[in-house]
């Protein structure tokens, strides 16, 4: 019986470094599957605004689409389930219209020079403008149209996030977008849900090429 017992004592930390372990890869495994590299799972998840100011420094080079996101003023907003449900499904839609629009992964991109000034290019189509940052906030004005939109923004290591309201985001999209009315008629189709949710923004992931 005593030789059981020590047997067991002694089985105990090896069985509880196995549990450990293993614990430890299935963590790894979550966090692996939510990194950015898996695509839209992290934006399902949720993002907030960017609230670190923001330098024309950290601007400069040129950025290209990766996928659209939503995202919310706080992480108390996140927090809300109806929201976290509402934003998966906005993020689709959003993802489809700006498809529509020409606005596809690595078709898109834009450049921020270090004299303020920028242009973005989707497919054939180049506009150009200039821009300005304050704080968490980037300002974009085209020259044609003519006409200034202020986005958030938040970077993270080689991600740029641009968020703003429904309406600035469809003035963007008319603004680079050869085929905006695509865009605009998807997008309706969830416009009930933008706006039941006030602190629920819209945007673009771009990658630093």
């Amino acid at each position: 019986m005593r030789l059981a017992v020590a047997f067991m004592a002694a089985a105990m930390p090896v069985a509880m470094n196995a549990q450990l372990t293993n614990i430890i890869k299935k963590a790894k495994d979550v966090v692996s599957s939510t990194s950015p590299a898996a695509g839209t799972v992290v934006d399902v998840v949720g993002n907030v605004l960017g609230t670190k100011k923001v330098t024309a420094k950290s601007l400069e080079g040129t950025w290209v689409y990766s996928q659209p996101c939503v995202a919310f003023e706080s992480e108390d907003a996140l927090s809300n389930l109806a929201g976290s449900a509402a934003q998966s499904k906005i993020e689709a839609k959003l993802k489809q219209g700006l498809e529509k629009a020409g606005i596809k992964a690595g078709q898109m991109s834009i450049t921020f020079n270090a004299d303020k000034t920028f242009s973005t290019k989707v497919g054939t189509k180049t506009v150009k403008g200039t821009y300005e940052v304050n704080g968490p906030d980037l300002t974009l004005t085209f020259k044609q149209p003519a006409k200034s939109v202020k986005t958030n923004v938040k970077i993270s290591l080689t991600t740029l996030q641009m968020a703003m309201k429904a309406d600035k985001m469809l003035a963007i999209v008319n603004a680079i977008a050869a085929k905006a009315s695509a865009y605009s008629a998807q997008m309706g189709t969830v416009s009930s849900i933008l706006s039941q949710y006030k602190s629920l923004y819209v945007g673009m992931k771009l990658e630093k090429k």
